[in-house]
């Protein structure tokens, strides 16, 4: 269990169970202008919301001026084995997967192998005769679907599991995805299948969650002629650091990674557990929209490299330029994502939204299993929680971000 560094976890063994590359800079909370006092209140109230039944199980990194100032973890991993959620512990960040791999489009789009806005049918010649559904008929594309709208979400995919359009109903019918889970073999197949079906819109026309980041990794692949796995691992994970982010789970590590849970009638209940599930174990589907597993530790170093302006110690991921673009609101003018901007792979919060507590020009995301994160620019802070909680409400992201800023005593 973990809390302020200073505190409970002055010379803490967090992090010591991974062997990370480098070690990340810590720091007491107060050399950095954050409250020792409310960085623990933080950490209580994780452990009251296990307490009272919210969560089984979360993990929680923040840092602030580049420095780890917070972590702790409470409750239990595995509602049904009772192992502890641990510092080091595995948990799926779900699409918390689609800004990495938005971050590996953009390493190529500087390697000057791929352009935001030239037709991707360049890489899935598959493409060249995709339609638009308009009014029951198939209609020609007005333009080509580039890698600008798979980043964006305006690419015209959906999901297939989310609405219930006559396109949705074409993605299950060519089993393309159930209720949960992936049901083709690989991103190369869904993108073959992608051809056959009609995009719900025209391209770049509006924004709509779906399968537009694993088209993404897909074409990752194809650009680098490198796995979506191993791109990740030289570009990324091991520059980085990040020793502990997986599509598919080593046998090594199983005993570190967590169930999926969800509550029913006030009772936490396994959702997939990795005795079980064959998801995030023995993988074909490197699903660049939600295929990662990984710990707190791995997210907060993504984090801390965007924070950075593209640069975490001596590894240098992007240029400050490109974090820019990625992180601006790049929407139509009078257009949102539930009151929120969106960039090149992360939703934006923007000037005047008076949402929560978050800096205008931060910029975050979530996944499905509770899990979510978010940098802050103008306070250089960057913050991960991980919970294994599907369909956890958004009262509890917004309270522990109150809290966070409220420990934030020096700007």
């Amino acid at each position: 269990m973990g809390r302020a560094i200073g505190m409970v976890l002055a010379g803490s063994l967090a992090m010591a169970a991974t062997a990370a590359a480098f070690e990340l800079p810590r720091a007491n909370p107060e050399s950095v202008g954050m409250s020792p006092a409310r960085l623990e209140a933080v950490a209580q109230k994780m452990d009251a919301l296990v307490a009272a039944g919210e969560f089984p199980g979360v993990t929680a990194t923040i840092a602030r001026r580049g420095q780890v100032v917070f972590q702790h973890s409470t409750g239990v991993l595995d509602v049904e084995t009772g192992a502890p959620m641990r510092d080091d512990s595995l948990l799926r960040v779900y699409s918390m997967t689609k800004p990495i791999t938005s971050v590996a489009a953009m390493t190529l789009v500087e390697d000057g192998e791929l352009l935001l806005d030239a037709p991707v049918t360049r890489f899935f010649p598959e493409w060249r005769d995709l339609t638009v559904l308009v009014d029951g008929k198939r209609v020609p594309l007005s333009g080509p679907v580039t890698s600008r709208h798979l980043l964006m979400h305006t690419s015209g995919l959906s999901y297939g599991y989310v609405g219930d359009t006559p396109v949705d109903r074409m993605y299950r019918e060519a089993r393309l995805i159930d209720d949960w889970d992936y049901l083709t073999h690989d991103t190369r197949e869904l993108v073959v299948k992608l051809a056959n079906i009609p995009l719900l819109f025209q391209p770049g026309s509006r924004w709509h969650y779906g399968f537009s980041s694993d088209v993404l990794g897909h074409l990752v692949e194809r650009v680098s002629g490198k796995p979506l796995d191993v791109f990740f691992q030289e570009r990324l994970f091991e520059p980085l650091g990040m020793q502990d982010s997986f599509f598919d789970v080593p046998p090594e590590a199983v005993d570190r990674f967590g169930t999926d849970h969800y509550v029913n009638d006030g009772e936490v209940v396994v959702q997939d557990s990795p005795r079980e599930d064959p998801e995030f174990i023995g993988v074909t589907f490197l699903s660049g929209g939600g295929g990662l597993v990984m710990t707190a530790e791995d997210y907060l170093r993504f984090g801390l490299m965007m924070q950075g302006g593209g640069r975490l110690q001596d590894a240098r991921i992007l240029s400050p330029t490109t974090v820019g673009l990625m992180t601006a609101d790049l929407l139509p003018e009078g257009t949102s994502v539930g009151g929120a901007g969106f960039g090149l792979g992360f939703a934006v919060v923007l000037p005047g939204a008076g949402r929560d507590a978050r800096s205008p020009g931060s910029y975050y995301w979530g996944g499905a299993a509770g899990t979510f994160f978010w940098v802050d620019p103008a306070q250089e802070l960057v913050a991960v929680f991980m919970p294994q909680r599907i369909g956890s409400p958004g009262w509890i992201q917004q309270t522990l971000q109150n809290m966070v800023y409220a420990a934030i005593e020096q700007d």
